[in-house]
């Protein structure tokens, strides 16, 4: 029984939250989704995973993943940060509706990151 839900939980943390058709990831890190060409709009956001706390009975820590909104360039977005699916899911619906690129980050991003990220909203 263990080990069917270490599978399981193991199967859900490694689950992408954005739609992996859509992701672009190059070599610095960062992460392009939702409408990449003839956008309207840009986003940048900061991935952060947060641990949570511990199935005890599985002997497994969880984590959740927030986006939080560090720019948004000719767009204003419904809120600030989106966790947990139903919140990826509206923000995945929301840049496909309004025609926004959606620029993702690391947590701990470095200054040229956060300049590639503001170039690929330009482009």
């Amino acid at each position: 029984m263990k080990a069917v839900l270490l599978v399981f939980f193991t199967a859900m943390l490694l689950q992408p939250l954005l739609p992996a058709a859509q992701n672009k990831t190059n070599s610095n890190g960062l992460t392009i989704a939702g409408t990449t060409q003839a956008n309207v709009g840009c986003m940048i956001l900061e991935k952060h995973t947060a641990v949570k706390g511990k199935l005890l009975f599985a002997g497994l820590l969880y984590t959740r993943t927030e986006y939080r909104v560090l720019q948004a360039f000719n767009y204003k977005p419904a809120r600030q940060k989106y966790t947990g699916s139903g919140q990826i899911k509206e923000l995945n619906r929301a840049a496909v509706k309004d025609k926004i690129k959606l620029v993702v980050i690391p947590s701990k991003y470095s200054q040229e990151q956060l300049q590639e990220a503001r170039n690929a909203c330009n482009k």
